[in-house]
């Protein structure tokens, strides 16, 4: 009796284990690579054409991402936005290598971050649910993608990854990035953003008007009215009641996911930022693209 009883209890374990395995699996991961840029400050450092191809610690940034994302347990496929397959591959055979054991694919830059994201959509029909980040997330863990995508399983619309300054504060006190200032708190992107289905459209297309502006947070505000603009300006709103007036604004709803990693707020934008992120992959032990978990 004892043992039909144990044997039923790990058959349900197990059931319940395929069944988190299955609906963890759901999102295509799209890594925005970018284009050849002469003038970028950290690519010129190594002479490279791509920021996504410069190496910390040895390993190429884009290498970096696409392990983390493979690692975590909620990304059934990666899709890399670049410039050209053939010198993505031939620039980082490793990558290449991994192309050939797991579901990576590369597809063409567009003439804007929110083209190149159509791009990405395009090319893979449309499978939602869509994880995007970065090339240049160097610091991105399983552990942070996993966090994000456990966060809007169930969703509609978008989801858009952000940190609270406090986090970054306690561990990272000299590191410099924009904050958008709410009513309870100041939070920083995380580069992480989901688009749930196909409602996520109209938050793309806004995003299409507004991207030049993103480090530029009042114009953000601005984007969304008077009201909204004033509201920031004052720090009125708190962060749930300002993603209200976003979804209102795009016709979609629009969610803040609050990620506990100070880690997950910190991209390589600049020299300074390739300075701080190499100690940081060094403290993590990190001869491996992703260092800890």
């Amino acid at each position: 009796m004892v043992d039909a009883e144990k044997s039923m209890n790990n058959m349900a374990e197990s059931t319940d284990l395929e069944a988190k395995h299955t609906n963890a699996d759901i999102f295509t991961a799209v890594i925005l690579a970018g284009s050849r840029n002469a003038h970028d400050p950290v690519a010129a450092i190594f002479g490279e054409h791509y920021k996504a191809l410069v190496p910390i610690l040895g390993t190429p940034m884009v290498l970096r991402v696409v392990e983390a994302l493979r690692k975590a347990s909620s990304i059934k496929r990666i899709v890399i936005v670049f410039d050209c397959q053939d010198t993505l591959f031939s620039s980082c055979s490793a990558l290449k290598a991994l192309s050939e054991q797991v579901d990576i694919s590369v597809v063409p830059c567009g003439n804007t971050i929110c083209g190149s994201v159509v791009n990405a959509l395009d090319a893979t029909g449309h499978d939602w649910p869509y994880m995007v980040t970065t090339a240049d997330h160097a610091l991105l863990t399983p552990c942070m993608v996993d966090s994000f995508c456990s966060s809007v399983v169930g969703k509609n619309g978008l989801a858009v990854g952000l940190v609270e300054k406090k986090y970054l504060d306690a561990q990272h006190p000299n590191s410099k990035r924009t904050y958008l200032p709410f009513k309870e708190t100041k939070l920083s992107g995380a580069n992480l953003f989901a688009f749930m289905d196909q409602d996520a459209m109209k938050g793309i297309a806004f995003w299409k008007r507004i991207e030049q502006e993103r480090k530029k947070p009042w114009r953000l505000f601005a984007a969304f009215g008077w009201r909204s603009l004033f509201g920031f300006a004052f720090k009125r709103f708190t962060v749930d009641q300002a993603f209200e007036q976003v979804s209102k604004r795009l016709g979609v709803s629009a969610i803040a996911v609050r990620l506990p990693y100070a880690e997950a707020a910190i991209d390589v934008d600049s020299p300074k930022d390739y300075a701080q992120v190499s100690k940081i992959l060094e403290s993590r032990g990190a001869n491996s693209p992703t260092g800890a978990a």
